[in-house]
């Protein structure tokens, strides 16, 4: 009799859980004029605890977030605590959730910028009460966070600049910031992979550089890259950021090494001793670089068969030194 009941209070437990989900979801959405919430189903598995959330759609400004299904893995233990013992108490015990997203997209309506993904899958440890009030007030962190992404077939739109649109069939990003810090962005680590990537630069690129990239035997629209990774670390004593990138295609591998100067708005941010090198030549690479040099008298810093460039400007408007 007794399991019987304890079996049973479980789904009552769920049962009322959803119905106060539903509830605050609601109160929400209409104390807010300025966002809009809707979702055809709120659902919490009882034992297991795992909160489902259908069809969501989340509308503030020009901005549109989507998920056809989002799953919410908080651990039963972390579902008794907000249960019993509320909201509050509930976060500040939690350290541990995993949100994953089916068909997840972004997009911002004035600029026209999309993100697209056939699925997000997003681990955080940390605590969960010390993250949000460092992501709402601006709070220094009191605890160790770490971030792990993954996405599969993302599609990247950006219009309005000359990168355009791109997509990877796999991304993956991992980021981690400790006490007593405050920024994640520019004060945290970051590292994040793109694998099988596919590059659509603006229509005046494809102009300007179709001959060469058609020679190459690509499409002028879709330029292949087997990897791209970047790496940021900060340093607090010169309030520098050291970033280290890869661009690998079948041709050769681009690299970046060396640091920016932290200005406000980051924009503005300046290279400081940021090196660019071009490496691991394929024939067909050499033998152009050969052409160049032939018939437009065009010579590059080569060494060890390995090109080097020094980088240097703003982060939003960068340029090469010879």
């Amino acid at each position: 009799m007794l399991l019987s009941a304890i079996f049973g209070y479980h789904f009552i437990a769920a049962s009322q859980a959803e119905q106060q989900i539903n509830e605050a979801l609601k109160k929400y959405d209409e104390q807010n004029d300025d966002i809009s919430i809707t979702y055809s189903l709120v659902n919490i598995t009882p034992f297991s605890a795992d909160l489902t959330v259908n069809d969501l759609t989340i509308i503030f400004g020009d901005h549109i977030e989507r998920a056809h299904k989002i799953v919410v893995d908080l651990g039963y233990g972390d579902f008794l605590n907000i249960y019993f013992g509320g909201t509050k108490y509930g976060l500040k015990n939690m350290d541990y959730a995993v949100i994953t997203a089916k068909t997840p997209s972004y997009v911002n309506r004035s600029a026209r910028q999309e993100i697209k993904s056939d699925s997000l899958t997003i681990a955080y440890q940390g605590n969960v009460y010390d993250g949000l009030r460092n992501a709402i007030n601006q709070t220094v962190f009191q605890h160790h966070h770490t971030i792990d992404i993954t996405t599969k077939n993302t599609t990247i739109s950006l219009p309005n600049i000359s990168f355009t649109k791109a997509t990877a069939k796999n991304i993956r990003y991992e980021g981690e910031i400790s006490s007593p810090k405050i920024n994640f962005w520019t004060e945290g680590t970051h590292a994040v992979q793109f694998d099988s990537l596919i590059w659509t630069p603006s229509a005046d690129f494809q102009n300007r550089y179709s001959f060469f990239i058609k020679g190459f035997g690509y499409n002028a629209d879709a330029i292949p890259f087997e990897y791209a990774e970047l790496n940021t670390r900060p340093d607090s004593s010169t309030n520098q950021l050291a970033v280290k990138a890869d661009l690998k295609s079948e041709l050769a591998l681009l690299s970046m090494d060396g640091n920016i100067k932290k200005l406000q708005p980051f924009t503005n941010s300046q290279f400081h001793g940021t090196q660019l090198t071009l490496s691991q030549f394929s024939e067909q690479f050499s033998s152009m670089l050969k052409n160049m040099k032939g018939l437009f008298n065009i010579s590059l810093p080569q060494q060890d068969g390995t090109i080097s460039i020094k980088l240097e400007g703003t982060v939003s408007d960068p340029r090469i030194v010879k």
